[in-house]
């Protein structure tokens, strides 16, 4: 008798692990096409799962966006203008994976504001070497001093000499930002920046 409550608890077993095995593997599905997989890309030797697509912007994202708002308290109007880099920065962790920059300018009380903001990261010159190169069109790279955030934010930065950027980036189709990032060196942002209403 105990030999077939032996045979039967064994066989009982058997068939579970079996619907197990089945159930693991049926819910394992396999992609339909090429563009569903994520593939890793070596970086450093650390691998990175991002889809092809998320290294370049798309073209609608990729122009000049425009937007204003009211000041309650003064009735003033901020205007912005904002454009997103070309492609995704390439940083080593905790900043890696996809990563834009974006170059925006504003007027908030009639005063003039150029800034530029990376989604993570932190922009670094270094003690008294706040400089960024930035090359318009085929031009000569030309020296740019910036300045930080009174809240010491480590993703953004404000353009000295705005005027004179300004006026350079309303002649310009593509637009170089060359900027130091801390333990990442320095970093290109593209951007394209033709047709800029301001």
């Amino acid at each position: 008798m105990k030999k077939v409550i032996r045979i039967f608890v064994f066989g009982f077993l058997g068939l579970w692990f079996v619907y197990v095995c089945n159930e693991i593997f049926n819910s394992c599905s396999k992609p339909e096409k090429l563009d569903d997989i994520e593939l890793p890309i070596a970086i450093d030797s650390s691998a990175t799962y991002v889809t092809p697509q998320q290294n370049l912007i798309n073209t609608e994202q990729n122009k000049w966006q425009y937007d204003s708002s009211i000041d309650k308290m003064t009735s003033k109007t901020s205007k912005f203008a904002t454009i997103t880099s070309n492609e995704s920065l390439d940083l080593d962790f905790p900043y890696d994976g996809v990563n834009f920059g974006y170059l925006i300018i504003r007027k908030m009380n009639d005063r003039l504001g150029i800034l530029i903001r990376v989604d993570k990261g932190q922009i670094s010159g270094g003690y008294e070497n706040n400089y960024i190169k930035v090359r318009f069109d085929d031009e000569t790279p030309i020296t740019f001093s910036y300045s930080e955030p009174a809240d010491n934010s480590s993703d953004l930065i404000f353009i000295e000499n705005k005027t004179k950027f300004l006026s350079k980036l309303k002649k310009s189709k593509k637009t170089l930002i060359e900027i130091p990032f801390y333990q990442n060196g320095n970093q290109i942002l593209e951007f394209n920046t033709q047709n800029l209403e301001w």
